[in-house]
């Protein structure tokens, strides 16, 4: 087997991107183009998407099983709970 890169492999779209935004404003539009990318690889799959709010202006745009295939669904950031002492 040669050291050649499949093309078609290139082409594909990545089943998940870490989007990270310096302005709330910038978000919408940012998450917007991630869902776009990861779409190609969410019908091969027959997934969904979804989007969780990961921390201070930082996304995970995913294929996800959990998810309906067609779907997108946005996952808020989970509150850490406050540590017992």
């Amino acid at each position: 087997m040669d050291n050649q890169t499949d093309p078609a492999a290139e082409r594909r779209s990545p089943g998940m991107v870490e989007v990270r935004v310096s302005a709330s404003g910038e978000a919408r539009e940012t998450i917007a183009g991630a869902v776009r990318l990861v779409r190609e690889a969410a019908d091969r799959f027959s997934t969904g998407i979804m989007i969780t709010d990961v921390g201070e202006g930082c996304y995970v745009v995913r294929a996800h099983p959990a998810v309906p295939h067609g779907l997108v669904r946005e996952q808020p950031r989970l509150e850490q709970a406050p540590s017992l002492k």
